[in-house]
Formats: structure tokens, C-alpha cells, sequence
């Protein structure tokens, strides 16, 4: 047992020789311009529908959190003809990751969007 101690003692060692003189980084806030330059989804979603069949409905959702249930941001507020584009609002969104779910008169699916990153989504067969 005696080896392990001394093992113990030299990586303990190595530790404090690693960590800088005023603490570990991660413990240290956060300047206050970065918290301020956090990326922010865009105001606005821009739609295209280039299937040959209607898109019924779209919507985009920020996840729960928290023991919260998610909530839609964004939807289409009627259905988008083949070819059709449109655009809508995101209201009370924040961070960049949302999902969108959509159906069309033959399916319906859903994926991960960023849309801090960009905000026109098109849909293609």
C-alpha cells in the first residue's frame, strides 16, 4: 500500500504544478463582453417549398428545460403551395438550437435546425 501513496502524493503534485497560480480557469467569470456577444437567432424564418405537394403546416420549437414544457416560436400560419416561399417570425427564442417539424399532404418529419447560423430553410424531396 505503501507505493500507492507515494503515487498518490506525486500526482497531487503534478496537479498543483498544472493549475496557474490563481485557480483553474473554468473558475473564473466570464468577461463581461463576451457574455454580451452570445449569438442570437434571427428575428425572422424564411420558408421555400420546392416539393411538387403542398407544405401543410411548420413550426419551429424550443426545446423544454428544466421540467418546463418545450414551446413553438415560430409557425406558418397557412399552408405553403409546391413552390410557394414565405417567411414568419421567431417570438421569445433563444440560443441557436431549435427543432422544426413540418408535414406535407404526404409526410410528416422533423429535424435539428440552427438558425443563429441561417434562418432560410428549404425543403426538396
Amino acid at each position: 500500500m505503501r507505493g500507492g501513496s507515494a503515487q498518490f502524493i506525486f500526482v497531487a503534485g503534478l496537479l498543483l504544478a498544472l493549475t496557474p497560480a490563481n485557480g483553474p480557469a473554468m473558475a473564473r467569470p466570464k468577461p463581461a463582453a463576451s457574455r454580451a456577444m452570445a449569438p442570437k437567432p434571427s428575428p425572422m424564418v424564411n420558408v421555400d417549398n420546392k416539393r411538387p405537394v403542398a407544405l401543410l403546416s411548420f413550426e419551429i420549437v424550443m426545446a423544454g428545460k428544466d421540467m418546463k414544457p418545450e414551446v413553438i416560436v415560430g409557425k406558418l400560419e397557412k399552408p405553403l403551395p409546391p413552390g410557394g416561399a414565405t417567411s414568419f417570425p421567431l417570438v421569445g427564442a433563444q440560443g441557436c438550437a431549435f427543432l422544426a417539424r413540418w408535414s406535407f399532404e404526404d409526410i410528416k418529419d422533423s429535424g435539428d435546425v440552427d438558425l443563429c447560423n441561417d434562418a432560410h430553410i428549404v425543403l426538396v424531396d
